[in-house]
């Protein structure tokens, strides 16, 4: 691989696309009749445990993938794979032409997410993404981890960078939302600020900030 390559990386939730994409699950399997409203209340209950700091990411994320389990494979992977299309349709508009524009310009596009592998596969490949890095999880669902997310992801892209020969220095742009991001945006030649939380505000101040629809 060429060492001039640089590479543009990319948060998935709330970044590319408005909310979570775990309370996006939840509600689509409800939709298709693979979740019931009492196993809907169980992984909110878990998901809001996790806001309150109460139980961990990967517990959290766990239960709202438990569901994915009582799929056989095929089942599972055609769910999969329509649920990560209802994801793609809702890209910012923004999000794409600035993909477009970090590939004209013969960047690498990474996507980075604390989500997990189950999906978030489908959505890279739909993206034509060149790599993605993310919370690993079981062909069934289950959350293996670490979860992707902080200095993890710094973690995760300098790893990638390793195996494609290119050095740590090669970030030419980094795009979040949360302080969760905190670190891969200031690891980046550009850290971008996509309809930022106050906290990431507050984190990188003079941070680049745009508002994507």
């Amino acid at each position: 691989m060429n060492m001039e390559k640089q590479i543009a990386v990319f948060d998935f939730d709330g970044t590319l696309i408005r909310g979570d994409s775990v309370v996006a699950l939840l509600f689509f399997a409800c939709k298709k009749g693979r979740l019931s409203l009492a196993g809907l209340i169980g992984a909110g209950w878990y998901g809001l445990l996790y806001r309150v700091h109460l139980t961990d990411a990967l517990t959290a994320k766990g239960r709202s993938h438990a569901f994915l389990a009582r799929m056989d494979e095929a089942e599972r992977q055609t769910f999969l794979r329509e649920f990560a299309g209802t994801l793609t349709a809702r890209v910012y508009a923004d999000g794409l032409s600035q993909i477009k524009k970090h590939r004209e310009q013969g960047d690498l596009v990474v996507i980075c997410s604390a989500s997990c592998q189950c999906y978030m596969q489908y959505v890279a490949e739909a993206l034509q993404a060149d790599a993605l890095l993310c919370t690993p999880s079981a062909v069934d669902g289950r959350v293996l981890g670490p979860n992707c997310r902080g200095e993890e992801k710094v973690s995760r892209v300098n790893q990638w960078l390793d195996q494609q020969n290119l050095p740590h220095g090669s970030i030419v742009a980094a795009y979040g939302d949360t302080a969760g991001d905190a670190p891969i945006l200031r690891a980046s030649g550009h850290p971008v600020l996509v309809n930022a939380k106050k906290k990431l505000r507050r984190l990188l101040p003079e941070a680049e900030q745009v508002t994507w629809h």
